[in-house]
Parts: structure tokens; C-alpha cells; sequence
């Protein structure tokens, strides 16, 4: 499928309700100059609360993740059975870090020499201390950090001052409830290396009007150009209609041979589940239907052969992506079934390269218990993140080098794309001004 050039025109009563475009433009130099990124790292990360590591991965009393935000790394700690902790993890004696990546521990101990803290932050022993000129244990206790855990996603924040993170997420939080993220587990669990700054890749997730162009194989069942955006305090959403096929990019209803080897494409390369696209390949809507109209009662059907509750949900719960962003660098792709999950951070000293993570969730039955997440991997250079999300990847580092061409003045954004300027508004709220 293809994109026309005479598709027919979007109409003011079909147009959704859009924050106006900015009548500004986005300078580019925040993408790339050092200064920049080292002023975002003293103003905005080191003061935001943000996604560290789920509760699965320290369920345990003893299970520790370290978590890296530029130059700067945290260790989340199961310090009891009911109380997470989050320290600076760096020894107070030579500055080594104490521990790296994850596993568990029943006290942590800096290997360089010796000098161990219990799991709740106190020294526990210091090798020949007598050599020391006298000090207080208060002196050397571990630096805690805030810690908090939404739907079992656990958050930290550097700035002691910091409001609550029920708080931060208000405005959103509601929004996600039906969805039931706390019942989902990770069944997808990597990372990646891009060659772009972290907020090129932050972008690339925040608006959709790339999509025809970008991910032609799904304009036969997704509505690229009739999607809402809603600004939400420092958050924001959007919801692509999933379904009824692009209007610009098509004049007429696609072929169903097509939609059905689209909705294939996406589903796997996503890794869900394909085996409902054969059968849609057997029926092909009546005149007037789309595959939303198909969808809908296949998906209730099978989620409550799953014994997934799902009368909370509205038929666009059920079948729309709703998109939310949490500020300033987690993207989440909401489904009744699970959830897509990108979490893009910094490269430290390198305004020109980005750390992607990528969680793919899947709904368990009400009240079943969550198996392990998956455990995590980096990809290697050349590896597939699933062709929907390469198509997207390898794109970034060519805008990025286009960036910063003295003929480019900045972002021209549309309403489209207003989750960008809002997001990029949020942040200079941080640094002091745009």
C-alpha cells in the first residue's frame, strides 16, 4: 500500500481535538550541543522522578538493580520484605561503585576493599578501622535517594525535595487504570544503542504523522490522521484508531488481502500472538465494516476465554493504542491484552547517542500470579528489535546528522506533533526557560 496524492481531504468535523501547533520553532542545538545535555542532567534529571526497574526485578529481600541516568548511577535494594530502598551507589570510602547490573545480595560490599553496608544503608564493617582518623557512622551511611512504586513499576527520584510520585503521575495515572498494568509481566525484555540523542528517540514515539510514510503496512487498518492528543501536567496522550484505514493514504477501502498481511506484519513483529488473522482472512467485512467492527468481538471473546475481565472496557479501550507518555522519557502503548514499553535515557558524555529499553508486557488472568520477567539482553549491532520498531530505528541517526547542518533552523512542529513542543515546554520549565 501506498500513499496517494488525491486521498481524500480531512474535513474540519473530522478533525480531532488537537492543541494548536506552536508558532515557534524547536531549536535544534538542544539535541546535540554538550552544554545542553549537561544542563539537562544538573536541572531536569537529577530533579524528575522516572522509571528505574520493575518490582519483579527486586521481589526478593536481598534483590538489587542498578539503574544508570547519565554519569549518575542508583541502586534500587529489596531491603525487607515490605520496604524498598534506593541508594547512591558509590562506596563512601574510595568512591568505587558497590555493585553493577543485578542479581542478589544479603549485604552490599564495595570489592575494592571490603567496606560493607547493610541492606538498609548502614555500615556494617570497615576493615581495620583503627587506621582511620575517627567517624561517625552516620558519616559513611549509604546516600538514600527517593523510591516509590506505581502498579509495580518502581520509580526513583535524585532530588530529596522532590513531591510525591502519586503526584507526579496524577494527571495520566487515572487513565491507564482499566488496563491493569500491575497484571501484566514482561515477556520481551531488550536494549538497544542508537545514534541520536534521547530526545530524537523520545520524538519518534510521540506523534504519529510519520506513520504512512514511515509504517506504510499499516495504513489499511490504522487511522493515522484523525488522532486526538490531550496534554496532561508535564504527561501526554494520544489514541491512533486501530482498525478503520487511513484516509490519506487510501481513497477507498484497501484491499482485505492487504489489511489482513499488515495487521500479520505488526502483531509479529511486536511478538504477539498471530493466530487471529487466518480467521480474519476467512471472513472480509461487509459493506460498511471495517476490521474494527471484526476485531471487537474476537478480542472479548478471547480475553474472556482467558478469564480477563473485560467489561470496564469501552470498544475503543478494547481495540484503540492508547499512548501515554510519561515525562519526560517512558512511552507506553496500552492495550487490554499488554503493553509496548520504551524507555529512552541519555548516553553519558555523548549528546549524539541514546540507551532504548524495550518492555513488551502480557496480561495474566485476574488473579493469577505473574511469572519472571523476562531476563534482560543487549542487542547486538546489526540485531532486529522487531521490523516495526527497526523501520523507526534506523531513521534516527540519519535526522540526527541532519540536525546539525547550519541550513536546518529547528523544529517545525504540526498539531501532530504537539506532544513534542509540550514535552520540550515541560523541559525548559526545568532548565529555566526556552
Amino acid at each position: 500500500m501506498t500513499v496517494t496524492e488525491n486521498a481524500t481531504a480531512i474535513t474540519d468535523d473530522d478533525m480531532p481535538r488537537r492543541p494548536p501547533a506552536p508558532d515557534y520553532l524547536v531549536t535544534p542545538d538542544r539535541y546535540y550541543e554538550p552544554g545542553y545535555a549537561k544542563r539537562e542532567m544538573d536541572h531536569m534529571w537529577s530533579r524528575v522522578w522516572q522509571l528505574a526497574c520493575l518490582e519483579g526485578e527486586v521481589e526478593n529481600v536481598g534483590d538489587y538493580v542498578e539503574y544508570q541516568i547519565g554519569p549518575w548511577s542508583v541502586l534500587v535494594v529489596r531491603e525487607s520484605q515490605g520496604s524498598l530502598k534506593a541508594y547512591h551507589n558509590v562506596c563512601l570510602h574510595r568512591g568505587r561503585k558497590i555493585k553493577l547490573g543485578s542479581g542478589t545480595a544479603r549485604e552490599l560490599r564495595c570489592p575494592y576493599h571490603a567496606w560493607t553496608w547493610s541492606l538498609d544503608g548502614q555500615i556494617k564493617d570497615v576493615p581495620e578501622r583503627l587506621e582511620y582518623c575517627p567517624f561517625d557512622d552516620a558519616d559513611v551511611a549509604l546516600r538514600e535517594i527517593q523510591v516509590d512504586v506505581w502498579n509495580k513499576w518502581v520509580f526513583v527520584n535524585l532530588d530529596p525535595q522532590a513531591g510525591p510520585l502519586e503526584e507526579f503521575l496524577a494527571p495520566v495515572a487515572e487513565k491507564l487504570e482499566p488496563y491493569d498494568l500491575d497484571q501484566m509481566y514482561v515477556r520481551w525484555n531488550r536494549s538497544k544503542m542508537i545514534g541520536c540523542n534521547w530526545k530524537n528517540s523520545v520524538d519518534a514515539f510521540n506523534e504519529a504523522y510519520h506513520a504512512r510514510y514511515l509504517h506504510p503496512e499499516g495504513n489499511g487498518f490504522l487511522n493515522f490522521a484523525n488522532y486526538p492528543v490531550t496534554l496532561d501536567g508535564d504527561h501526554s496522550t494520544m489514541t491512533i484508531t486501530f482498525g478503520a484505514f487511513d484516509r490519506i493514504a487510501n481513497e477507498e477501502p484497501p484491499e482485505w488481502e492487504d489489511v489482513c498481511d499488515g495487521l500479520e506484519f505488526l502483531f509479529g513483529s511486536f511478538g504477539e500472538d498471530t493466530s487471529m488473522v487466518p480467521m480474519l482472512r476467512e471472513m472480509e467485512p461487509a459493506p460498511g465494516q471495517e476490521l474494527r467492527d471484526l476485531m471487537i468481538p474476537m478480542l472479548k471473546a478471547g480475553m474472556e476465554h482467558q478469564n480477563i475481565d473485560v467489561s470496564k472496557f469501552s470498544d475503543a479501550q478494547l481495540i484503540d493504542n492508547f499512548q501515554v507518555m510519561f515525562f519526560p522519557n517512558v512511552i507506553i502503548n496500552a492495550f487490554p491484552f499488554g503493553a509496548w514499553v520504551f524507555r529512552i535515557r541519555p548516553v553519558h558524555g555523548d549528546p549524539n547517542s541514546s540507551r532504548f529499553d524495550m518492555w513488551y508486557f502480557k496480561r495474566v488472568a485476574d488473579g493469577a500470579p505473574l511469572p519472571p520477567h523476562d531476563e534482560h539482553r543487549f542487542l547486538d549491532e546489526g540485531e532486529s528489535a522487531g521490523l516495526s520498531t527497526d523501520q523507526d530505528i534506523v531513521n534516527l541517526p540519519h535526522q540526527q546528522a541532519g540536525m546539525i547542518n547550519p541550513a536546518f533552523p529547528g523544529l517545525r512542529l504540526s498539531t501532530y506533533e504537539t506532544r513534542i513542543s509540550h514535552y520540550h515546554q515541560v523541559l525548559d520549565r526545568y532548565l529555566g526557560g526556552r
